[in-house]
């Protein structure tokens, strides 16, 4: 097995046992964390400095961090918002209001049922999810690589926002298997407040 294949197989084999680690969460204890969470991320400087904010709609079956309070507290913020859409198979952000009509997309997260591109180059903070992630930045998601793309293309074009993972603290691990096409976080939010990975931050 070659090295490539040798990755994804173990970037395979942690999202099964991540998967199941988070699964095993009470869904009261999720609500709890997550609302934990939404305090720490409202308080973060650089959330309160930002103006543009790119952040996931929680799916509601899902066992991830709900983002439904960061959403009510960045709206009374006034911050503009933006959500992640996949057009022709990449990563795009949308412009997004508290309360707008949506739709199921593709992969069953909400969408906004009509879809404005955003302008990328003004996002000042980037909230996304994940699966695990370890002391050192990496994360792993979901096994598509939408958001290593996504913030590679924001980083070749100099757009560098402050990217933060969202995370219950159980989900970190000593080692996230990765190489250099996956992307760095800046910090992860957890119940218990944020872990940085970059002390210039």
């Amino acid at each position: 097995m070659d090295r490539d294949a040798t990755l994804e197989a173990e970037k395979a084999a942690l999202r099964v046992m991540m998967i199941e680690r988070r699964g095993g969460i009470a869904e009261q204890s999720r609500a709890t964390m997550s609302m934990a969470i939404a305090s720490h991320v409202l308080a973060l400087p650089e959330v309160v400095s930002a103006r543009h904010i790119h952040l996931y709609l929680s799916i509601p079956a899902s066992t991830e961090v709900s983002t439904s309070a960061i959403i009510d507290g960045l709206a009374s913020m006034q911050k503009q918002l933006s959500v992640p859409v996949i057009q022709n198979g990449e990563l795009l952000t949308a412009a997004f209001e508290k309360g707008c009509a949506l739709r199921p997309a593709q992969f069953g997260q909400p969408e906004p049922e009509v879809i404005m591109v955003a302008d990328e180059s003004h996002l000042d903070v980037v909230l996304l999810p994940l699966l695990a992630f370890d002391g050192r930045g990496h994360r792993i998601g979901y096994g598509k690589g939408f958001y290593d793309r996504f913030l590679r293309r924001l980083l070749l074009k100099g757009i560098t926002p402050f990217r933060i993972g969202l995370s219950f603290f159980q989900q970190q691990v000593d080692a996230v298997p990765a190489d250099s096409r996956d992307e760095l976080l800046d910090g992860v939010v957890h119940e218990h407040g944020i872990t940085r990975f970059n002390s210039n931050l």
